[in-house]
């Protein structure tokens, strides 16, 4: 677990009063939480099988999990699970509200991080099987639809945001290319989550690797006490051939781990 390996439903808008925050022994087991407060990121991969080990008890996170899972039937999972200090810029920890839970402020920066997709250009990670950083996306953007791919800007929320919202991005990775995915967001009382799924099929280069919809990324945010905790989970139906299932396993694991490492430099900037 220590090594690393590398969001619809009708739920409660931003409202302009303290929310309450969820304490992280509720959220995770005490060895779990023990490693998490000691700055580790926690990883887990497996292949045939879409059981969690990472996932914080938090039921709207289990929906959504639940929800792709069934829909998928992936024969990859990867998590990764992170324990983030609230920085000083934020409302949370000492400077919250009396209910200790993100403000309306916190919680719409957490919000315009996540739709953030232009800021996904760049980013790095730690490739294996060549033993170096290498960059994750090479371009990122909004785009206004699946068809016609004309770049957006990245949306910005100054005031309340729905309780679910879906965006389309065009990015291309030096993994699988030039590829349009679709971002379903849901904001509730105590977290944002998304899920990142692939509208076009992934190829390492004429070498299929998932379907289109056969990726599907979950990340979640969520406000526990002066902490945030931040789960990713890439859940991937790929072709069951062993060169595909070592390719896939390493890339897909990989993103969970550079998208928390995403959420983590953007929130300390």
């Amino acid at each position: 677990m220590k090594q690393i390996l590398m969001l619809l439903l009708n739920f409660p808008a931003l409202t302009g009063v303290s929310l309450f925050a969820l304490p992280l022994d509720g959220l995770t087991d005490g060895t779990v939480k023990m490693e998490l407060l000691r700055g580790e990121l926690l990883s887990e991969a497996q292949f045939d099988s879409a059981q969690p080990r990472l996932m914080p008890d938090y039921e709207p996170v289990r929906a959504v999990f639940n929800k792709n899972s069934a829909e998928l039937n992936p024969s990859l999972l990867a998590e990764s699970l992170y324990l983030y200090k609230k920085p000083d810029s934020f409302t949370g920890g000492e400077n919250a509200g009396e209910n200790g839970g993100w403000q309306k402020s916190e919680k719409t920066a957490v919000l315009n991080t996540l739709v953030s997709i232009s800021s996904l250009a760049g980013i790095q990670y730690y490739s294996a099987s060549r033993k170096k950083q290498r960059v994750f996306y090479a371009e990122s953007s909004v785009i206004d639809n699946p068809l016609e791919k004309n770049p957006q800007a990245d949306p910005v929320f100054t005031d309340d945001a729905p309780p679910g919202f879906t965006l389309y991005a065009r990015q291309k990775d030096l993994s699988f290319g030039d590829n349009v995915y679709r971002y379903d967001y849901t904001v509730h009382d105590s977290a944002i989550i998304f899920t990142q799924t692939n509208c076009t099929p992934l190829r390492y280069g004429i070498i299929p690797a998932a379907a289109k919809e056969n990726l599907r990324v979950v990340v979640a945010v969520i406000d526990a006490d002066e902490y945030f905790l931040i789960y990713a989970a890439s859940l991937a139906k790929v072709p069951s051939l062993p060169v595909i299932n070592k390719k896939a396993g390493a890339s897909f694991a990989a993103r969970s781990e550079a998208l928390i490492k995403w959420l983590a430099q953007s929130f300390a900037n």
